[in-house]
């Protein structure tokens, strides 16, 4: 049984192209078992681990459940929301798609507390990661990074490491 990375996921563009993005996540979607975004935006065929690795960052593609496209009727359209990946996020996945596709934007905000690193990377400034989290929420708010505090208060960690100790 994985860790479960959290992720919120926002990819950018025109909205043609987002949206063919999104139809041909829907198009492997039916065909599989519900799993087809990663392998929308960054195709490795039939699924094989080390693969999956290379390509995607993760070894399993992650459900479209918990993400909407939007057509923002101004020319642009967004695929936005959670998504729950293993072990990590899927950035290599991000990053083969903006590679193939430098006229969109995407980002993607996680969380995972079991190996306890927090982070964001996006399509223009890179993979901002920080490692153990509980002792991020030990030092004051104000010498914390402004991102890391931003993290910690999306990702609302604090109360979720609060909910483990009354649980244990």
């Amino acid at each position: 049984m994985p860790n479960w990375c959290s992720n919120s996921i926002e990819i950018r563009g025109s909205v043609e192209k987002v949206r063919e993005l999104w139809l041909q996540a829907k198009r492997l979607e039916s065909q599989d078992d519900g799993q087809s975004l990663l392998e929308a935006m960054a195709p490795i065929g039939e699924w094989d681990y080390d693969r999956a690795i290379a390509t995607w960052g993760i070894k399993w593609d992650v459900s479209l459940e918990g993400l909407e496209f939007i057509d923002t009727n101004d020319g642009n359209g967004m695929i936005t929301g959670y998504v729950d990946s293993a072990w990590g996020p899927p950035i290599e996945a991000f990053e083969s798609y903006v590679a193939n596709n430098p006229d969109v934007f995407a980002e993607i905000k996680y969380f995972e507390p079991g190996m306890s690193f927090i982070g964001i990377w996006d399509s223009e400034g890179g993979d901002f990661c920080f490692e153990d989290v509980k002792g991020l929420l030990m030092i004051a708010e104000d010498d914390n990074e402004p991102l890391v505090n931003e993290l910690l208060e999306f990702f609302n960690a604090a109360d979720y490491f609060d909910d483990l100790e009354e649980v244990a």
